[in-house]
């Protein structure tokens, strides 16, 4: 993915945003690998890693016989991740800056790849299934992660809230991504003749109160410079519509997260 692309501002907030991102999915992500058979011995990668929380998980799976490449293309996360690489016990683990797109590592060469949130930012995602089936033996694993919006709720939200969904849509699109990319990654898989296909959806419900369930309001402080670039809100509005989505936060009740949709297949 072209950093350029990106449409959320590359900061330290983001990195934190990426970093409460992975582990309040993390029991997901973990229920995935033991699902799909991740083995032991293993030569796995994690494509647009964002932290290393998947990379650890992944480590716990194939042991100290196997090997776990984390890669993004965020040359800021990158220093930072590499000298936390090596406090990653079970597995050997490196940090390296790249394309997921275009990753240059030989055909074959992993027995599984993983990508999550890599779709829904930049797009392309046939693409980028092309190239995680490429970089796998056959029998291994290709495993993707993407959020489908249409369960995304906030109690007493209104209005106000379904507008900022429509603006962060909006702003994933700008850049060529889209944030309801997990409905398109069964076909997408079935169109790169995958085998033993499967999927699952998982929704959680958090209190309003709950810092993740604030996450709309971190998307609107990463979007807000581009919405603003491109026209899509002044500044007054945007200040109006977060106080009131703010607001609907603070009135409690149980807030529903966007979907997370799993899906992997093996190589022929």
């Amino acid at each position: 993915m072209n950093a350029a692309a990106y449409p959320l501002q590359r900061d330290a907030a983001e990195h934190d945003r990426l970093q409460a991102q992975a582990r309040f999915w993390s029991a997901d992500a973990a229920a995935l690998f033991d699902s799909a058979g991740i083995g032991r011995g293993w030569r796995v990668a994690d494509l647009g890693c964002g932290t290393l929380d998947v990379a650890s998980l992944l480590a716990d799976r194939v042991g100290p016989q196997g090997t776990v490449c984390a890669l993004d293309n965020d040359s800021l996360l990158v220093r930072r991740l590499q000298p936390l690489a090596r406090q990653v016990a079970g597995a050997a683990v490196r940090v390296l800056e790249g394309d997921a797109w275009r990753t240059g590592w030989p055909d074959g060469c992993l027995d599984a790849v993983h990508a999550r949130f890599l779709a829904a930012p930049a797009g392309r995602l046939d693409e980028l299934v092309a190239q995680m089936r490429r970089l796998v033996r056959p029998g291994g694993l290709v495993l993707l992660q993407e959020p489908d919006a249409r369960s995304w709720q906030l109690p007493a939200g209104g209005p106000a809230w379904s507008e900022l969904l429509r603006l962060i849509r909006a702003g994933f699109a700008l850049r060529g991504g889209c944030f309801d990319a997990g409905r398109a990654l069964l076909p997408a898989l079935e169109r790169a003749g995958l085998a033993a296909i499967e999927r699952r959806c998982v929704v959680r419900h958090v209190p309003a109160g709950h810092a993740y369930a604030a996450l709309p309001l971190a998307f609107a402080r990463q979007l807000r410079p581009l919405w603003l670039h491109e026209g899509l809100a002044a500044e007054s509005e945007l200040d109006d519509l977060l106080a009131q989505v703010g607001a609907a936060l603070a009135a409690g009740g149980l807030a529903g997260t966007f979907t997370l949709v799993q899906a992997w297949g093996r190589v022929g």
